[in-house]
């Protein structure tokens, strides 16, 4: 479904503003709650603002590198991580390096 841990955040943040809009929604069925229902969903939102800020500060510190598989350009968080575009894993840390690369 996705790849990297870049794009899991994304897709984390991508459905709290579906969940957020949804929970909103209960408000037109219960008029009585819907004041709980709006701030509850804009609560959720709200941490879905607060999750794509701090992805897009990760974004901007992620190393930059070339996949091997693909060669195109994508970026690697932390020790190990999947190239955005064909998956495949990969790693700054020598004791994950294949017996080609060693």
């Amino acid at each position: 479904m996705f790849a990297g841990k870049i794009n899991k955040f994304r897709t984390v943040a991508l459905l709290l503003i579906f969940l957020g809009i949804g929970v909103m929604y209960f408000g037109f069925l219960w008029p009585s709650a819907m004041l709980l229902f709006i701030l509850l969903g804009m609560l959720f939102i709200g941490g879905s603002v607060a999750i794509y800020f701090w992805v897009g500060m990760l974004s901007t510190q992620a190393a930059q590198v070339e996949c091997p598989e693909c060669k195109r350009t994508t970026k690697v968080l932390g020790k190990t991580d999947q190239c955005m575009f064909c998956k495949s894993w990969l790693s700054f840390d020598p004791k994950y390096a294949s017996d080609e690369d060693r």
